[in-house]
Formats: structure tokens, C-alpha cells, sequence
């Protein structure tokens, strides 16, 4: 969901200390390091091996060629990258979804499923979903977009400056591949996120010179087309997609359309000038059920809430986006020059509780960077650094309702919002020994969130279940407005050690850094207000991560480890607003003293035989498998136990075949373990969402010359009853029965969808 004001208010498992964690760790490492025969390339997803050790990419080195393989000089190609990021001190990777093998690829899931270290829910076909990284967005309050990742689009920022990404923004059918950066590893793009931060990389008419028409379908109403053209004219490419999606959604009251046009074009202006100008725009439309108690999810799982309907809860977005990147290389050393504007726009989003809501948001930003390749004291070196300023503009509006949430009523809140946002950064890469580098970077940012309070109207009394017309939402007299800055400065020290051609070991050190968002922010004031008391401010998170791991491969097998102990202050998470009542019928954000994270991440891709039917035949099996262990430490409200929302296990594993006349079929797993529902373990089994596991299968087919491909796709074929999603509360929640409140006997959850069939067919022309 975007982002907004209002937020999203809608489970003990088995755990392990940090110390057996890193004991497991370390042994797993020792057996990562057995001795590897000669590296190759591996096709596809996100884990890779070297194509030989005689390419040294250090930093983010811009491509200058601009063949049909790759993206010119002002991009890097998807090979390219994935040279880079094995040379590099921490956990990234690059994610192919151009080139990946053919199935359904409509949403995040889709795309990051077979990727280390990222939680994506599964929640249907459409844009909905929840996405984390090292425990990001697990908080009940402010935005639940996405927090703590920072999104982008060609290194254009992706939503507002002061919440996470806007997945309704992202737009995979459009692009080339991904970059994940998790943790504190991205010194370009993640300077205010503790989860990491996530890069789309477009197509252009270098990587997509062609013209293609997609049409795929299946399960609960779902229809997708896309029509995109690509090429190029001696020094001009193009790059143009228009797609529209339909799902109408397994729960009742979900469905989704999607309109959405994006491209691009880029003029050499000279052999070492190019220019690319990227554009884009949107249109949503989503209905928004309200989730179900947990106790009824088998029986109800496709209803929804009377609410839903009768308030037509729903969500419009609009968005226009355009940008431009000038990359000029002299020597040794590339400038990039880079400008955006996005404009959008969320309207009416009718809700009992928050009324009708009124967002619209402006973004502006320029960014410049500088690399340059040299010698220091005659060992090969490499430098980068950067600078981005961007500023967002805001008018927050709700309304009450009238015509149950159909049209708007009474003003209550008008509100102007501006941020700005100054990053820099620099880095040094240093090739001290053969095979043997060392990074030191560094990140300074500052950044400010204003709320003006401009209305005028008086207090508005809030309106219960029982009045005429529904509940309505209301507000104080008290103006509610804040003025904050924050700024920070973030090291970091790395090295990689490449010990055998196409292996390599990392480890680094890093500080990262996240601030309230403005939703964060303007629920404390609620507090405030309703009060009359001043509160403790909310301040910024930071952390302190060590991390270390291990990469490569080798014939048929490559490998992707990394273990992390992440140290977090002033997390900002979810507390009872015992100011307001003190039964926790209203809750607040607030930071938690100090918190740890730890976890394991690992992606295997073998081929364990090959010839099994006739020549070059394969068998192949992949897997995914993070350890998360997550929690409080010492804390004076939650004391030392576990965080809800992320699971301990997550695992994802297929395996199949593969015909060399293009064809494969395969099966696949995807298993969660159980997840607390509450911040302090309270509620027993009643509040822990169990755990599950989906059995899926999928054959597809791509011709030689990749001119046509086809797949067909299973999701859930046990139909298994699960949950998606859900937000964590401090403790039980309550409910009001006539002049009793009572604790919650479940839940509120969102539930995952049931058995589902999908096909698709692409022909390039």
C-alpha cells in the first residue's frame, strides 16, 4: 500500500542466542570453503560466479560500450554488475528479470522470491505485498510501504523522501534487472535505511532492441498485457512499454487495475557523451479489504469484512515520473549528471477510522558523481563519491465521510509537508595484494521534516460504530505541527579477498542510519494533542553491523553465504499510548533501546547432473534459506524477547529439468515457520500465525533466438490455508463491547491466496 498519514493499523517461536548462531555460521562458512575447480559464469538469477579473475570491477565502473548485450556508457550491464558485486565487501547481488526463465513476474515476490536475505509476503498477483530486509518495517505505526528499503529506478529516488519505497511505482515487466543491497552496503543509494536499498534498472534499446507483445493470465480474474518497442538509430536508442493488468483477487474486495506506460530514450552526443532521459506514468485502482481474525481464516478466508463494502474502501493512485542521466567520461576518470521530478497523487482512500484521505506529493532531486581510476603508492585504486539533494513538497488532506465514504465531508485535517534530503558519499577501493582489496567509504546526510498545520475549522468530535452514517474520524483543536532535522555520518571498512580464481570472501563494518518518517512523527503528535502532555521525541535509529560471507562457484555449482550481527539503537517500533488509554486501544511509535539482529542468508544454483536423458540435458536445483533471528535486548517494555512479524526460517527450493531445445518443468517450496503477532509475546498459540509451506510448479519454453517463449504456472497446489500478512501489536489488543473492553481472542490477519494457475506467451518480433 502507499504510504500514508494514516498508516496501515490493522506471533514465541523457536530461537536460538547469537552465540550458537555465529558457532553454525562459522562451521557453515568452513564447508563453503572447500577447494573449487575452475569458475564459470551462471546464467540468470541472483547468484553468480566470475568469468576469470583478469576483470577487476571494484566500484560502480560505468559500461562504455554500447553493443546489443549491454546498456552504453551511461549504464552497466546486467554481466557487468554481477563481475562487480562479487568483488565487492558485502551482501549484494544483482537479479535478473529481463533474461530470467519464462513465469509469472507481476509484483515484488515475483521478482525477489529466489534472492538471499529479502521477506516478500505472498499476497496474490497484484502490487499489494509486504517486503523487509533485515528486519525492516516491522513497526505497527506510520508507513508500512516498505520502510527502511530505499527504492529506485535507475538510481532515481522511488518515493517520498522521508518514507520507504512506493511499490506501486515499480513496474517489473519494464525491467532489465535488479540491484539488492542489503544492510548498510549501498553507499550510493542507502544512506537513511537500515533494511538496504533496492535499484530497477530499466531496459533501454541496447538491452531490448526489439518488438514484443506479452499476453498472460489465470486464477481469480487475472489478466495481463504488454506491448513494448525498442531499437536503435546510429546514436539514438529508444526504449517504449505500456502494459494493463487485472486481478480481481482470491479474498473478495481486492481487485486491482493497473495502467502503466514507461520508457526511455539516450543520445550519444559525442563518442564519450551520452544523455538519457527516462519517463513514465500510472494509474491504480485498488479496492482494500479489511483483514480477518485469525480464527476464522479457514472458514472465511475469501470474505471480507462488512466495512470493506460498505464504506467501498479503495485506493486511486496517479503518478507521472521523468528524469534525466548525462554521463560524460574523460580518461580514467566518468562525471554522471543526474535531474528528476515525480509527481503523485493518492486519492480517496475511504476508511471509517481515517475518513477520506487526500495525498497529493511533489519530488524534485539532482545528484552528481565522479570516479576515477588510479594508483596509490603504486597499488591499483579507485575512487567514487557523490552528492544528492532531493526535496519533497506535500498537501495532506482528510475528510469525513458522507454517502458511506462515497463522497468527502467535513475538512479535519489540512496539512503542508516539506522535506529535504542532502546525501554525499565516497569510497576508496585499494588493490593492496593480488586478489586482495579493501574498501573504505563513507556517508553524510542531513535531512528535515516539516508539518504546517493550516486548518482553521475547530474541533471535530470523532463519531462511534453506533452513529448515523458509520464512525467518523475527528480531530482537536490543538494545531499539530513539527519542525525536526537530523544528520549523521556513516563509515565503513571492508575487504575482499578473491583467494582462488572466482572465490572470494568479504567481510565489513558498517554504520547505518534511518529517521522518522513524517507519518511516524505526526502519530506521536496525535498523542500530543488528545492528551495535552509532552512526550518523549522520536528519535533516529542507527546500527552498527558486522558482516561476513563467502561467494562464487564453480562447473554446474555457485554459492552466495553471508552471516551479519546487527547492533540497532532507537529502533523505531510500536508501544501502547497508555497516555490515551490504558488498554491499548491506541498505540504509538516510540524508540526501543537497543534491539539485535542477527541472521544467516544463502542461495545455492547447482546442476548436479547434466547428459541424463541426451546431450547437454540438465537436472537443476536452486534454494533460498535465510535464519533471522531478531530481538529486544534488555528492553525496559519488551525485555529480551523475540520480534514479531519475520519468521526464524524462511526457505525457498526448486528443482527440474532442463531440455536443451529450451523447455523445462520444475517444482518448488516455499516454507515459513511460525511468527509472533505481539511485541511482548503475550496471547499464547491463539497469537501465533503457524507455520506453511506452498508447493508450486511451473514449465515454460523459449526458443533459440528467444523470439517466443510460453509458461505455465502453479501457485498453492495443496491449496494450504495461510497467512499473508499482518501488523504487529504491542500486546492483546482490545475491542469495546457495549461498556466493557475486552481482550482480542485473534489476530487481524491478511489471507494468502488459494490454489492458482497462470499462463503466459511472449513474442519478440
Amino acid at each position: 500500500m502507499v504510504e500514508s498519514e494514516a498508516g496501515d493499523r490493522h506471533l514465541q517461536v523457536v530461537s536460538i542466542s547469537s552465540t550458537n548462531l555465529f558457532v553454525f555460521a562459522g562451521l557453515l562458512l568452513g564447508v563453503c570453503l572447500i577447494s573449487p575447480k575452475e569458475a564459470v559464469a551462471q546464467a540468470g538469477g541472483g547468484v553468480s560466479a566470475s568469468t576469470g579473475p583478469e576483470q577487476h570491477v571494484l566500484l560502480e565502473t560505468l559500461s562504455v560500450t554500447g553493443d546489443a548485450s549491454g546498456g552504453g556508457l551511461g549504464g552497466t550491464t546486467f554481466k557487468s554488475q554481477k563481475e562487480r558485486f562479487l568483488r565487492r565487501p558485502g551482501a549484494e547481488v544483482v537479479v535478473a528479470v529481463k533474461d530470467a526463465e519464462p513465469g509469472r513476474r507481476t509484483n515484488l515476490n515475483d521478482t525477489l522470491i529466489r534472492t538471499p536475505g529479502v521477506f516478500v509476503t505472498e499476497r496474490g498477483a497484484g502490487s499489494n505485498g509486504f517486503i523487509s530486509i533485515r528486519g525492516s518495517d516491522i513497526a505497527a505505526e506510520g508507513s508500512r510501504n516498505g520502510r527502511g528499503i530505499r527504492g529506485y529506478i535507475d538510481g532515481i529516488p522511488l518515493g517520498r523522501t522521508d518514507a520507504g519505497l512506493t511499490s506501486a511505482l515499480i513496474d517489473p515487466l519494464a525491467t532489465d534487472y535488479v540491484e539488492v543491497y542489503r544492510g548498510a552496503n549501498s553507499l550510493r543509494y542507502g544512506s537513511i535505511a537500515t533494511g538496504g536499498a533496492l535499484n530497477f534498472v530499466s531496459k533501454t534499446g541496447l538491452t531490448a532492441p526489439w518488438n514484443a507483445v506479452t499476453i498472460s493470465g489465470g486464477s481469480f480474474g487475472n489478466l495481463l498485457t504488454q506491448a513494448e518497442t525498442g531499437g536503435q538509430d546510429e546514436n539514438v536508442d529508444w526504449y517504449l512499454q505500456g502494459n494493463i493488468f487485472n486481478n480481481q483477487g482470491f479474498q473478495d474486495h481486492t481487485r486491482e487495475r493497473n495502467f502503466r506506460f514507461s520508457g526511455n530514450v539516450g543520445v550519444r552526443l559525442a563518442p564519450n557523451i551520452e544523455s538519457r532521459t527516462f519517463f513514465a506514468a500510472g494509474h491504480l485502482l485498488q479496492d482494500l479489504a479489511e483483514p480477518l481474525p485469525l480464527n476464522t481464516l479457514r472458514t472465511q478466508r475469501r470474505t471480507a469484512p462488512p466495512n470493506s463494502y460498505l464504506f467501498n474502501e479503495r485506493l486511486n493512485l496517479d503518478y507521472q515520473r521523468i528524469a534525466n542521466r548525462t554521463t560524460i567520461r574523460d580518461g580514467d576518470t566518468n562525471y554522471e549528471i543526474g535531474t528528476y521530478f515525480l509527481n503523485t497523487r493518492l486519492d480517496h482512500l475511504p476508511s471509517p477510522f481515517a475518513g477520506v484521505i487526500d495525498y497529493g506529493w511533489r519530488d524534485f532531486g539532482a545528484s552528481g558523481r565522479v570516479e576515477h581510476k588510479s594508483t596509490l603508492a603504486d597499488f591499483p585504486t579507485e575512487f567514487v563519491a557523490g552528492a544528492r539533494i532531493n526535496y519533497t513538497d506535500a498537501d495532506f488532506d482528510r475528510f469525513q465521510h458522507r454517502n458511506n465514504g462515497r463522497d468527502k465531508g467535513r475538512l479535519i485535517f489540512d496539512n503542508s509537508f516539506g522535506s529535504w534530503l542532502a546525501e554525499s558519499y565516497g569510497e576508496a577501493a585499494i588493490e593492496v595484494l593480488p586478489g586482495v582489496r579493501t574498501f573504505l567509504g563513507l556517508q553524510a546526510v542531513y535531512t528535515t521534516r516539516t508539518l504546517n498545520d493550516l486548518y482553521r475549522g475547530g474541533v471535530v468530535p470523532a463519531l462511534g460504530p453506533t452513529a448515523p452514517g458509520g464512525p467518523q474520524p475527528g480531530r482537536t483543536a490543538a494545531r499539530q505541527e513539527y519542525d525536526r532535522d537530523f544528520g549523521a555520518i556513516n563509515p565503513k571498512f571492508g575487504a575482499n579477498w578473491e583467494y582462488t580464481p572466482g572465490q572470494f570472501i568479504y567481510a565489513n563494518i558498517a554504520r547505518s542510519y534511518e529517521v522518522p518518517s513524517g507519518a511516524d512523527l505526526t502519530d506521536l503528535l496525535s498523542v500530543q494533542a488528545r492528551t495535552g502532555r509532552s512526550l518523549s521525541p522520536l528519535e533516529a535509529q542507527s546500527a552498527w553491523t558486522a558482516e561476513a560471507g563467502t561467494r562464487g562457484g564453480w562447473d554446474r555449482f555457485s554459492y552466495d553465504v553471508t552471516f551479519y550481527h546487527m547492533r540497532l539503537r532507537n529502533e523505531i517500533l510500536t508501544r501502547c499510548a497508555d497516555e490515551v488509554d490504558p488498554s491499548c486501544a491506541t498505540t504509538t511509535a516510540f524508540n526501543a533501546r537497543n534491539t539485535v539482529h542477527n541472521g544467516i542468508e544463502l542461495g545455492l544454483n547447482t546442476e548436479p547432473f547434466v547428459d541424463v536423458l541426451l546431450p547437454s540435458d540438465r537436472i537443476f536445483v536452486n534454494l533460498v534459506y535465510n535464519l533471522t533471528d531478531f530481538r529486544f535486548d534488555g528492553d525496559p517494555l519488551f525485555g529480551s524477547g523475540r520480534l514479531p512479524v519475520i519468521p526464524l526460517h524462511q526457505l525457498f527450493a526448486e528443482g527440474g529439468y532442463r531440455h536443451p531445445a529450451g523447455w523445462f518443468v520444475s517444482v518448488n517450496v516455499r516454507a515459513l515457520s511460525e511468527r509472533r503477532t505481539t511485541f511482548d509475546g503475550t496471547g499464547g498459540e491463539a497469537f501465533i500465525v503457524p507455520s506453511y509451506a506452498l508447493l508450486g510448479a511451473r514449465a515454460g519454453w523459449r526458443s533459440a533466438d528467444a523470439s517466443w517463449s510460453v509458461f505455465l504456472e502453479g501457485r498453492n497446489l495443496t491449496d494450504e490455508v495461510y497467512v499473508s500478512e499482518f501488523s504487529a501489536t504491542p500486546t492483546i489488543p482490545v475491542v469495546q463491547q457495549g461498556p466493557r473492553v475486552v481482550p482480542r481472542v485473534t489476530p487481524q490477519v491478511r489471507p494468502g491466496d488459494g490454489r492458482a494457475v497462470y499462463a503466459g506467451i511472449t513474442h519478440r518480433f
